[in-house]
């Protein structure tokens, strides 16, 4: 059985696009900002990914404490129910938000900031 994580870092590409959405005002904290990408993956992009076999990138980014990304559980929770067959949530946290990020950031590259605001 495959250790989980209790830290998740986001790829330096990741970061970046987080910080630029911060930079923006869209959101206060890049923690926010990756815990929206994951939304946003989940519903924009699910069938893209398997985030078991995602790769990211690179581990340049910030660092979050998996306490202060889900204090409550109910983000494991989601994602055990959306994957039954993981038990290892955060690496799929991890690999979700990072991927979100990664297509906000391409996103943000064709169709300019804005076009995030209707995700909002």
């Amino acid at each position: 059985m495959a250790e989980d994580l209790v830290n998740i870092r986001l790829s330096r590409y990741a970061n970046e696009v987080a910080e630029q959405l911060v930079a923006s005002e869209f959101f206060d904290y890049t923690s926010t900002v990756a815990k929206f990408a994951l939304a946003y993956a989940l519903k924009n992009h699910f069938d893209e990914i398997d985030p078991a076999t995602y790769q990211v990138p690179d581990t340049g980014g910030s660092n979050y404490n998996i306490g202060s990304l889900d204090s409550d559980g109910q983000l494991a929770l989601l994602l055990r129910t959306l994957y039954p067959e993981t038990s290892t949530p955060y690496i799929y946290a991890r690999a979700l938000m990072v991927f979100g990020l990664t297509k906000l950031g391409e996103r943000i590259n064709k169709e300019g900031l804005h076009s995030i605001s209707a995700f909002l």
